[in-house]
């Protein structure tokens, strides 16, 4: 069974136990969403075509991760003008499991769900508030390991590419931090953040 869903002004194709990159969803990673949005449902040599929609139909799947996709480069030039412009865009995407599909007619079509992701709480680490975790999340940045593996110029670029005034923080000691909260070193760490304000060494 196989169905074609609409989200985010696109539409695909997905069939159970597929994973499919659609435009982002507001939900957390490891959460389920309904789309209830089916244009069409195919099963076999059947196809039930919605007017606009399946009534009673919809796909049922599971939030694995948001991130950004490659950049998009935008230039403008007029001749003769002397007018140039250049600007560039990543757009957010959620990746979503299709974990079931319900034609509306009783027939459904399931999919076992991969096992959640682990999930580290970053606002552990001085100099991290929820918003900051929510921005290395989106950017696959979910535990202390993949933190502390994490070059803080990278941290920066990630919080300055998401807005705001995340490019402000100082990350330097954030991957130290998350090394030892990966390895369970707790009262090390305890050590090194009572010696940090907002991320820095007093």
């Amino acid at each position: 069974m196989y169905a074609v869903i609409k989200t985010g002004g696109k539409q695909y194709r997905v069939s159970a136990g597929a994973k499919v990159r659609v435009e982002q969803l507001p939900a957390d990673v490891g959460s389920e969403v309904v789309i209830d949005q089916v244009l069409m449902v195919g099963t076999g040599d059947s196809v039930t075509i919605g007017k606009p929609i399946v009534a009673g139909a919809n796909v049922r799947a599971t939030i694995l991760g948001h991130g950004r996709a490659d950049k998009v480069h935008i230039y403008k030039h007029r001749r003769r003008k002397h007018y140039k412009k250049q600007a560039g865009h990543r757009q957010w995407f959620s990746e979503i499991f299709v974990s079931g599909i319900d034609n509306g007619a009783g027939q459904v079509a399931t999919a076992e769900a991969p096992k959640a992701a682990v999930v580290d709480d970053l606002t552990r680490i001085e100099g991290i508030g929820p918003k900051i975790a929510e921005v290395l999340a989106k950017n696959g940045v979910t535990t202390f390991a993949q933190l502390a593996e994490t070059d803080p110029d990278k941290i920066t670029e990630m919080l300055k590419a998401s807005g705001g005034r995340f490019g402000m923080a100082r990350p330097a000691t954030w991957p130290q931090q998350a090394a030892l909260a990966a390895a369970g070193q707790w009262d090390e760490f305890k050590k090194l953040t009572d010696e940090l304000v907002g991320g820095v060494k007093k």
